[in-house]
């Protein structure tokens, strides 16, 4: 039987922290280690993992990002194969099992991953992240599809350590996005498979790492963006496997999301930029001529726009509602 390593990167989710571990010491298939990266974290993450000790590696180093704690596990990590879990995330107890036995039917795959369940503190959201979403999870050679979209979170994934004589380690210089372009390296040199059951319990929360997923690289461009950059000048084969016009709409699409979300918060000036990306790579789109015109006008001519339009949408919306049969004989 492969042994298993398990690693959890954790920054300041000492509220949620002691739920993860847990998760991991139930599974019905005990990992060989389990290994608590802390990038510098100022909770007390130490103090409320002390009653754990002999049973996890608690491992800490001062604030360095998200992908310097996952090198700083996997360094000190024994297993042969790498398994990976949020801070603030839980898996089901049999995860590790239905993963193995994958491992051990199809032996040239170098990495498995599973659906997942949203939940919040209210509950279930979503039992199915691949239905909610309408996402088709993929296996074997799997790039292609995983370049289009991100399909998957690190806390679904086991990978092969062997892996990482080939593709390298987490790139330190991509703060946001370092899992993705890693999944991103292995799924263009090895197979991939895909264990169809939500085994991994993805937490909603105010303070979720993942908000910072609207944060911009130092560049002025989406954490995606940058991601997908490099992935082609690693493999520029790509562009003629894929076509341009796929990848223009990929890395468009990767600057509309964001710019769509900057115009929600009222960032219009950020928002400009972030549009005008897109249509760098989607010249045709009218959608997106539309947003970046509105965004040339100040801020508060935009609020004004926006209000008169929400105002219109209720109307038409009260306009269309069926009449009720008084209604209809006045």
């Amino acid at each position: 039987m492969k042994t298993i390593s398990v690693i959890i990167p954790s920054y300041n989710c000492g509220r949620y922290i002691r739920e993860a571990v847990e998760s991991v010491l139930i599974q019905s298939i005990r990992p060989a280690e389990i290994i608590v990266a802390d990038d510098g974290s100022t909770d007390g993450t130490a103090e409320i993992l002390s009653p754990y000790a002999g049973r996890i590696r608690y491992l800490y180093q001062e604030n360095r990002g998200e992908p310097a704690a996952r090198n700083l596990g996997l360094r000190h990590a024994s297993g042969e194969l790498i398994a990976w879990l949020d801070a603030d995330d839980l898996w089901l107890p049999e995860k590790l099992e239905m993963q193995l036995a994958y491992f051990a039917q199809h032996p040239d795959c170098a990495l498995v991953y599973t659906d997942g369940t949203m939940f919040d503190e209210g509950g279930i959201i979503a039992p199915s992240i691949r239905e909610h979403f309408r996402l088709t999870f993929p296996s074997g050679d799997i790039y292609p599809q995983l370049f289009r979209e991100t399909l998957f979170g690190s806390g679904s994934v086991v990978f092969r350590k062997s892996c990482l004589e080939k593709v390298g380690w987490f790139d330190e210089k991509l703060l946001i996005g370092s899992d993705y372009d890693m999944w991103l390296r292995i799924a263009r040199r090895f197979e991939v498979g895909y264990v169809e059951k939500p085994l991994l319990m993805y937490r909603q929360h105010a303070t979720m790492s993942t908000r910072r997923l609207r944060s911009l690289t130092p560049a002025g461009e989406p954490w995606e963006v940058a991601v997908l950059k490099k992935s082609l000048q690693l493999y520029p084969e790509v562009v003629n496997e894929l076509g341009q016009a796929a990848i223009d709409d990929r890395l468009s699409k990767a600057y509309a999301n964001y710019a769509h979300g900057r115009f929600q918060e009222a960032d219009y000036s950020c928002a400009h930029q972030l549009f005008r990306g897109a249509l760098r790579h989607s010249r045709r789109n009218l959608r997106y001529w539309l947003f970046y015109m509105i965004t040339c006008l100040s801020p508060s001519q935009v609020s004004a726009g926006r209000k008169v339009y929400r105002k219109l949408r209720a109307a038409a919306a009260l306009g269309g509602a069926p009449r009720s049969r008084a209604q209809a004989g006045s």
